[in-house]
């Protein structure tokens, strides 16, 4: 089978463009690379993975130009190399692969992940949406919602969790020099909390500032605790006043943006990892990656209750809380720190759960299914 598939971006290490380098390992692991071509609207820049990934077609950023170059090369693939199937790796993406897979004859295929979906998605995009041949959702939630809502017909909906690399992202110790690199706390001196991604407010519903709250209740009980928020972006300022204001600052560190090969490393400097977020208009999340790689680092999680990511929870690899609860959350990470054997129990079963659930295996052999019968 002939594979064209297009997506925002593969470049950049937001949640759609690791989704989108691991499905389209996965498809030409199943395929054969000359017969995946992957074209990305936003191209390469200094903050993308280090490690390559071989396209097609790039574009530079999501400008007019950049768009209207991507569809004529999505055209001329499409009438000159005739895939059978053509993906659109996000909703925006699924007018075009829907017109024009219908022009030549191929089958077209749609990922959705959350926030894109309830966020008002413009009239083309819910007709795509509806018409497409087939539709993965990267959680129950996403795909729930679809659903309820009777946005396509349900036999067509396939559920594929976002996957992890295992033999990368597992228990070790932090190298020294990690720990200085970013100026990280010792696990090994401390409780350390820790949450990573983009501190931009874009993505103020992953509730950093709820989490800095949460860590204001704890601070004076626990003094060995401490707070690691990694990432970049235009709300970082306004975290570090929240922090100031309410008098925690001298136990909470801002390492800015973490580079990819020492991704896991970082991972490994924290006892637990918390990423709560909220769903609404603009908000949400669908399964985000990086509780799945802190699970597989051997971490406890605590995630929130209004999206997919609830779904990271498989028995007692860590907690739902209700999103806005900061008690809850509080008496959850508090349990944690006063309870040795319990943390124990939970950073075995996270690294488990990772392995059994969320392995990039599991992934290719869930779209190998999918993709061999469409």
């Amino acid at each position: 089978m002939k594979i064209l598939y297009l997506t925002t971006g593969c470049f950049d290490k937001g949640g759609v463009s690791r989704f989108s380098r691991y499905q389209a390992s996965a498809l030409r692991e199943t395929f054969g690379d000359a017969n995946v071509k992957v074209l990305s609207l936003l191209g390469p820049d200094d903050h993308a993975f280090e490690e390559p990934f071989e396209v097609t077609w790039n574009g530079s950023k999501f400008g007019m130009l950049d768009k209207l170059r991507m569809v004529l090369q999505t055209i001329k693939l499409a009438l000159f190399w005739r895939p059978h199937l053509i993906v659109a790796a996000h909703l925006h993406l699924s007018p075009l692969v829907h017109v024009v897979s219908r022009c030549v004859g191929a089958k077209s295929h749609l990922n959705v992940y959350g926030l894109e979906v309830w966020s008002k998605p413009s009239r083309a995009c819910l007709w795509a949406l509806k018409s497409v041949d087939s539709l993965i959702a990267d959680c129950h939630s996403t795909a729930n919602y679809v659903k309820e809502n009777r946005l396509r017909d349900p036999s067509k909906i396939h559920v594929v969790w976002d996957c992890v690399d295992v033999d990368r992202f597992q228990p070790h110790e932090c190298p020294k020099t990690i720990l200085e690199k970013y100026n990280l706390y010792s696990p090994n001196e401390h409780f350390v909390i820790l949450t990573l991604g983009r501190l931009s407010k874009a993505a103020a519903h992953k509730g950093y500032d709820r989490l800095i709250s949460v860590f204001s209740k704890i601070y004076e009980r626990y003094p060995n605790a401490r707070l690691v928020i990694c990432g970049r972006g235009d709300n970082a300022d306004s975290l570090k006043k929240q922090c100031e204001d309410l008098g925690v600052s001298d136990r909470v560190r801002f390492p800015g943006a973490v580079d990819e090969a020492d991704l896991a490393d970082v991972y490994c400097s924290g006892t637990i990892f918390s990423l709560v977020s909220d769903r609404g208009e603009g908000r949400g999340e669908g399964i985000p990656m990086t509780p799945l790689e802190a699970m597989a680092a051997g971490l406890p999680i605590v995630v929130g209750n209004q999206d997919g990511s609830s779904e990271a929870i498989h028995g007692t690899n860590g907690f739902v809380v209700d999103s806005f609860d900061l008690d809850e959350h509080a008496e959850r990470v508090s349990s944690l720190i006063d309870n040795p054997k319990l943390l124990a129990e939970m950073s075995q079963s996270a690294r488990r759960v990772a392995v059994d659930v969320f392995s990039y295996e599991r992934f290719v052999r869930e779209h190998q299914s999918i993709f061999r019968n469409t």
